[in-house]
């Protein structure tokens, strides 16, 4: 039995905004070449011959899959791992109960773990372009809707300090013309003294109808007795509540821009059709499962592994008779909220889907756990979609339900999706 170890070097890389430190490890675990490497263009530029002149590279180990410096070792055609931060301090531990920290320490448990443990780790194939670009905007959008969220919130906060009775007009403030309406009227004396006819233009000019809800707060702005106001806290708060509107306008418009960029990838990626077809995924839910996903169909051996990545199923730690099922909180937040949603809107969309949230709520489990076993379970049945490419078909999972004689096809009634309680 041949027990070579093959020839090569490992390499682990611990990165930085300014420097990167670098490891290199013989195919028998000696350091061969321990440096640290300027984060510049021309630094990065000489990398990947240091590397080679070591012999062929058998993986390089690093806290992270998108950096200028991945990029570039990707691009050089070197096998680059990326490993989770926590995964590359229990190594740490493993090589030593209190090691010393320093970077060039940490790229040699690195390259020391990633020795110990390639053959249980693969190394990063990024999707192609498309799927590439797609995934990166449909993050940004996530994140700007989490910053329009957090000014929301202030401007709520700051209104309900001087100018309460806005709220009555916008509940939303992240509606478009919520925005508009107060830098138009940002003080209770200005929306009070407004004709009415002005105010009625404007919400015409801004799509909204007059229906009775709003006669009613046309009509009676003048009537109600107002909040109690002190003049020169309402010029401040006005100002930092225009300040945060013309924010607010601005995330607007930029998440109306990106939309249309995550639209247009969409519907030129082979894959949006089959995510299209899945129920209450919608224009914002389907290219964000999409990308969610990839394009690449080996990554994830099995439906579990998607499962552990959203975390949609619990961690279960076991010792002796001891047993603790546990939320999973090392996960993809943003895979996590996207299923969150998706299975709460297929509640309306899919009858089976009804039934299993009932029957679950039914069994005492909260709304948050319900709604994370049935996106469990819609993983399985998008994840095999995706293996297969086939688009999803209600009818066609109902009867399978019927056929395996699931406990939930005793559950369903003859109506259309979207009919049930």
């Amino acid at each position: 039995m041949n027990t070579t170890t093959p020839a090569g070097s490992w390499v682990g890389i611990d990165w930085g905004d300014q420097t990167h430190a670098v490891c290199i490890l013989a195919a028998e675990g000696e350091v061969i070449d321990s440096f640290t490497l300027e984060h510049s263009a021309e630094g990065l530029d000489g990398l990947t011959t240091r590397l080679l002149a070591h012999g062929p590279v058998l993986g390089i180990a690093i806290e992270t899959d998108r950096h200028l410096l991945v990029y570039h070792l990707l691009r050089s055609g070197l096998p680059v791992y990326p490993v989770n931060p926590e995964v590359a301090d229990k190594w740490g531990k493993c090589l030593n109960v209190d090691p010393p920290k320093s970077d060039h320490r940490a790229a040699w448990t690195l390259a020391s773990g990633l020795r110990a443990f390639a053959a249980r780790l693969r190394p990063l194939r990024p999707d192609d372009p498309l799927t590439r670009e797609l995934d990166l905007r449909c993050g940004h959008e996530c994140d700007l809707i989490a910053s329009r969220t957090a000014f929301a919130n202030k401007l709520k906060d700051t209104l309900k300090r001087y100018f309460p009775e806005f709220l009555d007009w916008f509940s939303d403030l992240t509606h478009p013309t919520a925005a508009d309406f107060l830098l138009a009227y940002p003080t209770p004396l200005a929306l009070r003294e407004a004709p009415k006819a002005e105010l009625c233009r404007f919400l015409r000019g801004h799509h909204i109808r007059i229906g009775p809800r709003w006669q009613a707060l046309l009509d009676g702005r003048n009537h109600r007795t107002p909040w109690p106001s002190d003049e020169a806290s309402t010029r401040a708060y006005a100002d930092y509540a225009a300040s945060l509107a013309r924010q607010l306008k601005t995330l607007n418009a930029s998440l109306a821009e990106l939309r249309v960029h995550i639209e247009a990838l969409f519907a030129q990626h082979p894959d949006a059709a089959l995510f299209r077809s899945l129920p209450a995924a919608g224009p914002k839910l389907a290219p964000r499962l999409l990308a969610s996903f990839g394009s690449d169909r080996s990554r994830f051996p099995h439906a579990g592994a998607l499962q552990a990545l959203s975390g949609s199923v619990p961690l279960t730690r076991q010792s002796g008779a001891k047993k603790d099922v546990l939320f999973r909180w090392a996960c993809r937040k943003d895979f996590r909220t996207t299923l969150h949603l998706f299975a709460f809107g297929t509640l309306r969309e899919s009858t089976w889907a009804r039934a299993y949230y009932d029957r679950a709520r039914g069994r005492g489990q909260s709304h948050a756990l319900a709604l994370r076993n049935l996106a469990a379970k819609w993983l399985k049945i998008i994840f095999r979609m995706w293996q297969t490419r086939t688009p999803y078909d209600e009818t066609r999972y109902l009867q399978s339900l019927r056929n395996h004689g699931s406990p939930l096809a005793q559950l369903l009634t003859c109506a259309q999706p979207g009919e049930t309680q």
